[in-house]
């Protein structure tokens, strides 16, 4: 049996693609035959290119000339970034030949879509039909699942409710990563909309182990990693450290002009890992970054920057009993370690149910 994966597989941010060898190996562990088709929209490649025009452009001549200045700076560092990304996407990654626009192989038994945000109408730029399995081929007798999609959303709009009222009718199972998320679709579903674990958290923790790199850094560190740069994280990074003798190290999730040799960003998947399982602390506004210290059983704050904004940390949170290591940004919190007997059982728990969920969609019909 041929599984086809539909994901951000070829978006150059540490999530997107370690989610994606997640699945990959779950689904490799269960006996089957993987590969993630290697579907490349516009939306995910042109941010993450070595070369994109929109980075000098400025209605304002004195901005372009800034902006250029900016960019011969750290062109070694964005090619450096590029490669680590693209060298772990082209070696760990299953990937099938490219695919243009909807033209999906047809030559798949099932299509998992997910996980990751790929039902989030901002990054797709509108809903993306490909991750929705309206594809140009006819179903016939292939099966469509949705594992772990997400969304940033607290309520849905007239026209989302009435897109996903049409397209889930698509999946013969459908599962997401958030509460939140399920709660506003059922009502538009016949199917049960059901709860998953990211894949990250429902692999075996042995993959991560075993590619990690190990830091080259001796001593006690704090790490951060936030998705947008936010100055209060780093103050609550910085009072930690403080606290138990500590420096700290930034990892980006993008290039910026600065020089700092602890402000880490050409890290490859790989050395993030690493970084996360070495760490004294984590402090991290990112899903991913919280479910890895969670899977290296680091001590950490998830970061919240708005009120009730960070739906998919509060959600996992929330399902492991750590519901108080989601914090304010405008919190300045102590350095408080971590048991996590009661959170590990949890998760046990929530990785047998989502394994349920996987092997009764695939094998089911």
């Amino acid at each position: 049996m041929r599984i086809g994966i539909l994901t951000f597989h070829c978006a150059h941010n540490y999530g997107a693609v370690l989610q994606c060898y997640a699945l990959q190996e779950t689904l490799k562990n269960m006996g089957y035959e993987v590969e993630v088709i290697n579907y490349r929209p516009e939306y995910l490649l042109t941010p993450f290119r070595r070369f994109n025009i929109k980075r000098y452009k400025s209605n304002n001549p004195f901005k372009i000339v800034k902006k250029t200045l900016r960019e011969v700076l750290v062109a070694r560092m964005r090619i450096k970034r590029y490669s680590a990304f693209h060298n772990f996407i082209q070696t760990m990654l299953n990937l099938s030949a490219k695919v243009q626009g909807r033209d999906i192989p047809s030559t798949y038994d099932i299509y998992i879509m997910g996980s990751d945000q790929i039902w989030n109408p901002k990054i797709t730029k509108g809903f993306d039909p490909v991750y929705f399995g309206n594809f140009q081929f006819a179903k016939a007798n292939k099966k469509y699942v949705a594992y772990a999609a997400s969304m940033e959303a607290c309520a849905l709009a007239p026209e989302a409710i009435d897109f996903y009222q049409k397209s889930l009718c698509n999946f013969d199972s459908v599962s997401v990563r958030e509460k939140q998320l399920a709660g506003l679709l059922q009502p538009l579903s016949e199917k049960p909309i059901e709860t998953v674990l990211d894949p990250t958290l429902l692999a075996e923790a042995e993959i991560w182990h075993k590619i990690a790199k190990r830091p080259r850094f001796n001593g006690t560190y704090v790490l951060v990693y936030q998705v947008s740069g936010n100055r209060n994280t780093l103050k609550i990074a910085n009072s930690i450290a403080q606290e138990i003798g500590a420096v700290v190290i930034e990892i980006t999730a993008e290039i910026f002009a600065s020089f700092n040799r602890r402000k880490l960003q050409c890290e490859s998947p790989e050395e993030f890992l690493g970084w996360i399982k070495h760490a004294s602390f984590v402090v991290t506004t990112s899903f991913h970054g919280t479910a890895f210290s969670i899977i290296f059983n680091r001590p950490f704050y998830c970061i919240e920057l708005k009120k009730n904004g960070n739906t998919r940390c509060r959600s996992l949170l929330s399902s492991i009993g750590l519901e108080n290591r989601l914090i304010s940004v405008l919190d300045m919190p102590r350095f408080s370690d971590l048991n996590y007997s009661y959170a590990s059982s949890c998760i046990s728990k929530l990785q047998a149910q989502s394994q349920s969920f996987l092997t009764k969609a695939i094998r089911y019909r």
